[in-house]
This record gives C-alpha cells, sequence and structure tokens, in this order.
C-alpha cells in the first residue's frame, strides 16, 4: 500500500517512504532472506541507492511489479502442483469385500482340499483389503488393489490420461487405479492397498512435487548470477562515482527473472511428461533423460511384456499336465477356473527361476526348479530349450522350469512373455531421438551353463538393431556400464529389478508393473513412454536453457543502456520486468508440450553382441 501511494505522496517525503518500501520489503521475505541471502540484500540495496537518489517512482514500479509477478508466479505453480495432484484417481472409502475365513487353507498355501465357505459379501474400509480377498466393483468404480478377474467382464479406463480403454474378462489381471467404465465383475486381490502400483504411483508424484531441486543445468546455482550486475555496477561506479546509475545497472538482474519462472517451469514440465507416461522426480532427472546417449533396458517386464503364460508342459510317463498346472495356479495363488485365461505376473516367475518353490500336495512336497537349482540341488540337467539356429529371431523369451517329487522330475515346464508390440520401430524411434548405444540386460537363471539364455539373448538382439546383449554376469555388466560412461555423458536404465547397478549420475526408471524406480516410473507400454517422455524432455531442456541464455542476454544489454544512459532507470526497471513476464508465461506454455513424431528410421547396421 505504502509504494502504491508513493506518486501521490508531497514530494519531500517520497524518498523516505521508498526507504521505508525497501526495508519492508526485505522483512516481508525471511524465507528467502534465509535461503538467499544476498540476492535480497542487492536488491535492497538497489532500490535504497534509487531511493535516495531522487528516483522514489523507480522503486514503487520495481517492488509493485515484483509483487505481482511472484503472486502470479505461486498461483500458476499451485494450478500445476493441483493438476499433478489430481492426476491419479481417487479410491472410494469402502469397497464390497467376500473374504475367505482366517482358517481356510486353500489361498497360495499349495494345499488341494476343499476350503471353509466364505462369509457373506460385506462393506471393508479400503484401508483394510489385502490378498486374497474378493471384491466386487460396479462401473464407476476404481480398482483398490491389483488383482485377477474371477468373474464378470468389463470396459476399463486407464489409471492415467492417455492410455486406451481396454475390455477385460476372467482370468485378466487389473492395476489398481484403473476405473470401470462398463460392466460388473469380481476381482481377487494380489496384493495388499499399500503395495499396489497406484499406492506406489501417488508415493512418485508426492515425491515428484515435495523433493527439492538440486542445482543442475536446468536448475542453476542462480546466486552465481548475482555476479554479473554486481560486478558491472561497481566498475561503472568505480569510474564514474554515479550512484543513481549504478543502481539502475543493479535493478537488470537475470536471477530475478529465473527465480520466478524456474519453478514454474519445473511443475509445468513435471505435469507434461506426466501427460505422455512418465512421472518423474525433477528437472535434475528430465536434463539426464534429455541428455543421456546411452540406453539400457532389461529383457523381462521392458523389452518383454512381464506377464508370463504356460506354453508347454511335458509330463513323464503317467504324469497329468493338467493337474500340473493346478500346481502353478496353487503357487501363484490363482484360481484354477480362470488359469487358461489368465497369466502369471514377473516378479513371480523370478522368483521361481531364481529361489524355486514348494508346494505341498496330499502330505508330500514338490518342488519347482529352474535348470540352476535343477542342478545344485538334484544333480540333475535340463533339456535346452535355446532358439535353433537358423531359425527366424523369437518373438518372445521363454524361461524353463522342472517339476519334481521324490527326488525325480515329474514334468518339464516351458513358460514364454511375449515381446511389446512394434518393439523394433520403438528402438529406432530411440535411436533418431539421439540414443547412440543401446544394451539389452538379458535375465538368466545364475547357472554356470546359461548359454540357452545367452542365445535368446543374441537372437533378441539380432532382432532389434543397434542393441548390444549382456548376459547376467556382474562383472561384464560392471565392465559395459564403465565402458559406457567414460565419455562423461549421463545413462539411461529401464528395468524392473536392477535398481542396485545405476551408476551414480544416471538415470533410472521402471515400468509400472515393477518396482517404482528411484527417478521415475514409465506408465502403460514402457518403450512407448519413453519414447514420448524423451522427446518432450528434449524440448523442456531446450527451452530452459533457452530462457536462461535470454535472461542473462537481455539484462547484459539493459546493463549496458543503464551504464551508457541510453534509457532512463524507469524504462529499464519496466523492461527488466517485463522480460520477467515472459519468462514466466514460457513457462506457463511448457506444460501443454507434445511429443514430437520420430522420423521414419532405415535400417541400422547391428552392433556386435557380445
Amino acid at each position: 500500500m505504502l509504494a502504491l501511494a508513493l506518486p501521490v505522496l508531497p514530494p519531500a517525503w517520497r524518498s523516505g517512504a521508498a526507504l521505508a518500501v525497501v526495508g519492508l520489503r526485505v522483512l516481508s521475505q525471511p524465507a528467502r532472506l534465509r535461503a538467499d541471502a544476498p540476492a535480497v540484500l542487492l536488491d535492497a540495496a538497489s532500490l535504497a541507492a534509487l531511493a535516495v537518489n531522487g528516483q522514489p517512482l523507480v522503486v514503487s514500479t520495481s517492488v509493485l511489479l515484483r509483487l505481482l509477478f511472484e503472486g502470479l508466479s505461486a498461483r500458476l505453480v499451485r494450478q500445476a502442483d493441483g493438476l499433478m495432484n489430481h492426476l491419479l484417481p481417487t479410491e472410494a472409502a469402502r469397497y464390497t469385500v467376500l473374504r475367505e475365513p482366517a482358517d481356510a487353507s486353500g489361498s497360495g498355501s499349495g494345499s488341494e482340499s476343499a476350503s471353509p465357505s466364505p462369509s457373506p459379501w460385506a462393506w471393508w474400509p479400503l484401508r483394510t483389503l489385502r490378498a486374497g480377498d474378493r471384491v466386487r466393483l460396479f462401473p464407476g468404480d476404481v480398482v483398490p488393489v491389483d488383482g485377477c478377474v474371477v468373474e464378470g467382464w468389463a470396459t476399463l479406463a486407464p489409471a492415467v490420461s492417455g492410455g486406451d480403454m481396454r475390455s477385460v474378462q476372467p482370468g485378466a489381471h487389473l492395476a489398481a487405479g484403473e476405473r470401470l467404465h462398463q460392466g460388473t465383475l469380481a476381482l481377487r486381490a494380489e496384493a495388499d492397498v499399500a503395495s499396489s502400483r497406484l499406492a506406489r504411483l501417488r508415493a512418485q508424484v508426492q515425491h515428484a512435487m515435495a523433493a527439492p531441486e538440486p542445482a543442475g543445468r536446468l536448475a542453476p546455482d542462480l546466486g552465481r548470477l548475482l555476479s554479473l550486475p554486481l560486478t558491472a555496477a561497481t566498475l561503472v561506479f568505480g569510474l564514474t562515482g554515479d550512484t543513481a546509475r549504478a543502481a539502475s545497472m543493479l535493478q537488470a538482474d537475470p536471477q530475478q527473472g529465473l527465480d520466478l519462472a524456474l519453478p514454474l517451469g519445473r511443475e509445468a514440465a513435471l505435469y507434461a511428461l506426466a501427460r505422455h507416461g512418465l512421472i518423474t522426480a525433477g528437472l535434475e532427472a528430465i536434463a539426464r533423460l534429455a541428455t543421456a546417449r546411452t540406453l539400457v533396458l532389461q529383457d523381462t517386464g521392458v523389452l518383454a511384456s512381464g506377464r508370463w503364460v504356460i506354453e508347454s508342459v511335458r509330463t513323464e510317463v503317467g504324469g497329468d499336465a493338467q493337474r500340473v498346472r493346478h500346481w502353478l495356479a496353487a503357487l501363484a495363488g490363482i484360481p484354477a477356473d480362470v488359469l487358461a485365461a489368465t497369466s502369471f505376473p514377473d516378479r513371480l516367475v523370478r522368483q521361481w527361476v531364481r529361489h524355486g518353490a514348494v508346494l505341498r500336495v496330499d502330505g508330500h512336497e514338490v518342488h519347482l526348479a529352474s535348470p540352476h537349482r535343477l542342478l545344485q540341488v538334484w544333480k540333475l540337467g535340463m533339456e535346452a530349450e535355446g532358439q535353433p539356429p537358423g531359425t527366424a529371431a523369437p518373438v518372445s523369451l521363454r524361461r524353463q522350469l522342472a517339476v519334481v517329487a521324490n527326488g525325480r522330475v515329474v514334468a518339464w515346464l516351458v513358460m514364454a512373455s511375449p515381446l511389446r508390440p512394434a518393439v523394433t520401430e520403438r528402438l529406432q524411434q530411440l535411436s533418431a531421438l539421439g540414443f547412440e548405444r543401446m544394451a539389452c540386460f538379458a535375465e538368466a537363471d545364475g547357472s554356470p551353463d546359461d548359454a540357452p539364455i545367452r542365445a535368446a539373448a543374441a537372437g533378441l538382439s539380432a532382432q532389434l538393431h543397434r542393441l548390444d546383449s549382456v548376459a547376467d554376469d556382474a562383472s561384464l555388466r560392471a565392465e559395459w556400464l564403465a565402458g559406457a560412461l567414460q565419455a562423461g555423458q549421463p545413462l539411461v536404465m529401464v528395468h524392473t529389478v536392477l535398481r542396485d547397478l545405476v551408476p551414480p549420475g544416471s538415470l533410472s526408471l521402471s515400468p509400472i508393473e515393477g518396482d517404482a524406480g528411484s527417478h521415475g516410473i514409465l506408465l502403460s507400454d514402457p518403450l512407448a513412454s519413453l519414447v514420448a517422455s524423451r522427446g518432450i524432455a528434449q524440448r523442456v531442456y531446450r527451452r530452459l536453457r533457452l530462457q536462461q541464455g535470454t535472461a542473462v542476454a537481455v539484462n547484459a544489454g539493459l546493463m549496458t543502456a543503464a551504464a551508457l544512459r541510453w534509457l532512463p532507470p524507469i524504462g529499464i526497471t519496466l523492461l527488466h520486468h517485463g522480460h520477467a513476464l515472459l519468462l514466466l508465461l514460457d513457462s506457463l506454455r511448457i506444460e501443454s508440450l507434445a511429443a514430437p513424431s520420430a522420423p521414419a528410421q532405415p535400417d541400422i547396421p547391428r552392433r556386435t553382441t557380445r
């Protein structure tokens, strides 16, 4: 109010009132004074110098415009935060649940005996839902937990915008957060609410909104920009002794525009990426995604779908293949009546391959074993199921398992996970977007002789152009990563469980089906989301770097104009704040950025696989 009153005050009072405005301005910024005291004090010093040199209207104009832009920036940031916060659907507080009695033994225990009758359908609070519950869903309901459809059919809208609707029937797997558009169904929960994919997405969104932004290429240390006006004004004052001219130069501080535009640009960029399939942590992660030249992809869950089906069951003489399938259903906690239409999650198959599984049937133990476990425990070999030489490249990943009872193999299983749609085209698009080196980290079972896995990975690399294959060996992977990082460029790794391998300074992302990555989650098809978010990240990177360059250039020009007295102090102030407003509006437009369409790529020469 005092700044507004300055023009109508008597001339004799204006300088004193202007100094009071400067003092109140400093006192009204306690948080910024603690975080960036030099910038606040430098701004106050320049305004005070203008006040005592007969420029109170410049002080009034500068303070009022700064207050206006700060309020506008804070409001726009809150709006962007609100968009991020409402990106994911909100569940109902209670759901209709059919719960097995506490003494039921059929859910995942391995027993084939009949379970006690379940309790009637009842309303249960959302927080109490747990694995094994049957949840009844109606049109408009949000799927509260990850699970498998056991009754009914429905059309589902995706958990986040941008995906396509899909129809489901018994045997289909649902992700928490999807919304029923049509139909009614019963869902068997595969996880508790707290460990569902929607819970992880919410945690990632909250982390993205609340995480402090470290200094980097897109979030520079703004305090370093203080040296530009301060050095120039000091030189001019030392040479001319003109306080008003030096104070006018201090008004052209590039930090004062960027400190308002940068927070808005960050929130707008996070929302733009979320709309195109990536929930990420901040500007530094965006900078790494935009500038990386090396890409590492895990085969299971990334190049492949992350869902496994039983491709074949071969039993010994007298064996029953259908009985073996029911054993697998019991191990996975899947109702046997939907087994033919369902699939097994990647995390479960990985556990079977790495560690095996035990099922108790009629008082006996039946073991599920990978080639490594079969050789290690029972000293038995497994027939290789690798891709025959000279055949076409594989269209799916395969894993072999043996069913062992009483120390002998009674059945052989082959499980398959199909490659994601258009995987070759996606990799060509990523190559067109600047990834010069790409690798597939194939996952084996840890056995000394993983020739079938190596053969499958090599066949996958032959199909997917320009993709190195690195086997499941810690030293080989460490060697490959060390070589890839020699140039000092960041590296992008998309994986489900390889977080411990990510080198410092690199970007770790994961598909929504996997564990949450340390920097972001790719929604829907991870390769399609990566293509779109890489394009958006590059546009955001160029836009924010351009903002920083123009802020320095424009304000350097204004300082020159002030030093040579080409413009009066009020002109310098108006142009400086006008440019700050343009930066603010430019940051707001980041929210509507669209992913560029990747140009068609010709066949690329393949790299030698290893």
